[in-house]
């Protein structure tokens, strides 16, 4: 739903220490007190050759690197999204979030962004440098865990371009988050192979090993005030392509062997509902795209932002208003979703334009009776003008507001400045 500047800090990729490596098997070293970078950058040749080892990916050249202090950090993550994005992307991408109920009214999505990655990153590979970045008061001096995370997108990154990777489809929200996930996912399972390797063990990681990376991540939230502050949307945007992506890399790879490193990359899936399902990423299936409601006359409007609503938006939404059972029973048969938000009248008032396709008709009525409590969730005054027949009308926070179950779409107008017109 929002990609633009979570895309921007993905091409920066800060290596959250969410990822609590401590959880894992992390080999230590005997401390150099008298030179820590040397004790730390020199694993790196070693590292990236077992990495090769493991993916059969040769390295092209040595991977640069330095250090880099918390200040400088938010600087430049500053600096990247100035250089990378107008104020008006930004906006836009912070107003989708507002008219969904995904962050309250008061949110300020840049300052967030950067204040949860300074909070975290204890390193980075930066895709537009080619370099690898340790923080200066990272705790990197005795373990190699994080390192071979940070060295698995370098590695990648030397034979896939990972920067035009991330970017490739920026109309696409739901698909560049799924490119994420394959990204993040990819070497986080590379991470726990690597320890794996060094340990004289298996390559392929159990099940418990690979959710402990999910665990963690819920497990550190409270070590970090700034994330566990953040709306859910925000914290599941962050943890996602680390947790799911991981599972998602792992599927691949039991399907496919050492191919897998490069089919993930020549051949991507296409939204978060083939990370959750993998069954649907070999199938090829495709999202549909609904049609979007008509807001009339067209004349009056002019377009602010659109994009796709994936099934992990979906997911998220109904956590948040009907509980995490309601999402893992409606969210897999999402089928495809759609949004636009237009500006209308002397006030430039936003209008929110929203359809959602299902499986079925059956699974498109749960939807919308589920969608009814989103709007009693996300308002603070609703009052209903119209209930039955395929139709929930009303006027809430924002304006009037049309919601509608059709087949198996689910549709809404919302923001409207005049009542809608109802059989």
């Amino acid at each position: 739903m929002f990609r633009r500047i979570v895309l921007v800090v993905a091409v920066v990729c800060a290596a959250s220490t969410l990822l609590r490596a401590d959880l894992l098997r992390t080999v230590l070293l005997q401390a150099d007190q008298e030179n820590p970078d040397r004790q730390v950058f020199g694993q790196i040749d070693s590292i990236v050759k077992t990495l090769s080892q493991i993916t059969d990916l040769k390295e092209k050249h040595p991977v640069p690197y330095g250090r880099m202090s918390k200040r400088q950090l938010r600087q430049f993550l500053g600096k990247r999204i100035k250089k990378t994005l107008r104020p008006e992307e930004i906006r836009a991408d912070e107003l989708s979030l507002k008219m969904f109920g995904l962050v309250p009214p008061d949110f300020d999505l840049k300052k967030s962004t950067i204040d949860l990655l300074t909070e975290q990153a204890a390193a980075f590979y930066d895709y537009d440098e080619k370099k690898l970045f340790l923080l200066e008061d990272s705790s990197l001096t005795a373990e190699t865990t994080t390192l071979a995370h940070e060295l698995s997108h370098a590695l990648a990154d030397q034979h896939f371009d990972l920067e035009h990777f991330m970017e490739e489809t920026p109309s696409n929200d739901d698909e560049n988050m799924a490119h994420t996930a394959v990204v993040e996912g990819q070497a986080s399972w590379l991470m726990i192979a690597y320890e794996l390797k060094h340990a004289g063990q298996g390559l392929e990681p159990t099940l418990d090993m690979l959710k402990s990376v999910a665990d963690s991540s819920e497990a550190s939230m409270a070590d970090y005030p700034v994330l566990k502050g953040s709306p859910l949307y925000i914290q599941r945007s962050l943890l996602f392509p680390y947790a799911e992506g991981t599972l998602f890399f792992d599927a691949v790879y039991k399907k496919m062997g050492k191919a897998a490193f490069s089919a993930v990359f020549a051949d991507p899936p296409l939204d978060s509902s083939q990370i959750y399902h993998p069954a649907r990423y070999f199938a090829h299936d495709k999202p549909v795209k609904p049609n979007l409601p008509k807001l009339e006359p067209k004349s009056e409007g002019k377009e602010v932002t659109e994009g796709s609503v994936g099934e992990f938006d979906h997911r998220v939404m109904l956590s948040q208003y009907l509980g995490e059972a309601k999402a893992d029973e409606l969210a897999p048969h999402w089928r495809g979703g759609q949004f636009r938000i237009m500006s209308r009248g002397k006030k430039h008032n936003p209008v929110l334009e929203y359809a959602s396709e299902w499986d079925s008709p059956r699974a498109a009525a749960d939807y919308f009776a589920a969608y009814q409590k989103i709007l009693y969730g996300k308002w603070k005054q609703l009052t209903v003008l119209s209930s039955g027949s395929g139709v929930f009308a009303g006027l809430g926070d924002s304006g009037y507001f049309v919601s509608r179950l059709k087949g198996d779409v689910v549709s809404s107008l919302e923001g409207l400045s005049t009542k809608p017109e109802l059989p």
